[in-house]
């Protein structure tokens, strides 16, 4: 796929197929994408993929804590004490309800249909039941922004390679949510820093939550052009 088509057409992919992707297609993605810029070549990044009957159990494991009503807490925060997600307001609240919005009305769930919105909920909690999860983690003698910006950059590559593939992706917090789980199920060492999950399978293309395409703000509102 041309790159600069597989920038204008990707998107979060929220429906896979059973289908398990082959370990060596996985390999060769990660391979591409390490080539992703990191700060003095530093190549913070480390990968776990889960399959099989560990991520049967990490799923599990994930629902059983979102049930129970457990707050998540990943490593990376991302949130205040009491709210893990980003509290936002003005325009990046309204692109956060626009996309809620979105979602629910394609899926055809009213906002007085709170049985559905509980099962999309788990969907979410499950990671949208992908055959297979790939987890990014950095050793905890790294500190400061760095390393995570270096992290966005391969994980984005991550996303764009997958589609030569013929495979969708979709980052994801959710994944990670609980790290105590992570470390046991994936056995992930303590020295490391568990930072991002992203489900990744052949999109199942009945399902209408894999055709939206969010908004982006027009170019000409969020460029200054300085001479």
């Amino acid at each position: 796929m041309d790159l600069l088509e597989a920038i204008r057409s990707r998107r979060s992919m929220r429906a896979f197929k059973p289908d398990p992707v082959p370990d060596q297609q996985l390999m060769e993605i990660l391979e591409i994408s390490v080539r992703a810029p990191s700060g003095v070549n530093s190549q913070p990044w480390e990968f776990f993929i889960v399959k099989g009957e560990a991520l049967e159990e990490l799923k599990r494991a994930n629902l059983g804590e979102y049930r129970l009503g457990s707050p998540p807490h990943p490593e990376v925060p991302v949130g205040t004490m009491k709210n893990i997600a980003p509290a936002l307001s003005g325009v990046f609240k309204e692109r956060q309800v626009a996309l809620a919005k979105q979602i629910f009305q394609i899926m055809g769930i009213s906002k007085e249909d709170k049985k559905r919105q509980e099962e999309w909920n788990e969907s979410m909690v499950q990671f949208y039941d992908p055959p297979a999860v790939i987890i990014i983690v950095m050793d905890k003698m790294l500190g400061g922004a760095w390393p995570i910006m270096d992290i966005g950059f391969v994980t984005q590559n991550i996303t764009l390679a997958a589609l030569e593939y013929g495979l969708g992706t979709c980052i994801m917090r959710a994944i990670v949510d609980y790290p105590e789980h992570v470390r046991k199920i994936v056995g992930i060492p303590g020295s490391k820093r568990i930072i991002v999950g992203i489900s990744i399978g052949y999109p199942d293309p009945d399902q209408p939550i894999n055709h939206i395409m969010t908004g982006r703000e027009r170019i000409d509102k969020i460029v200054t052009v300085v001479e």
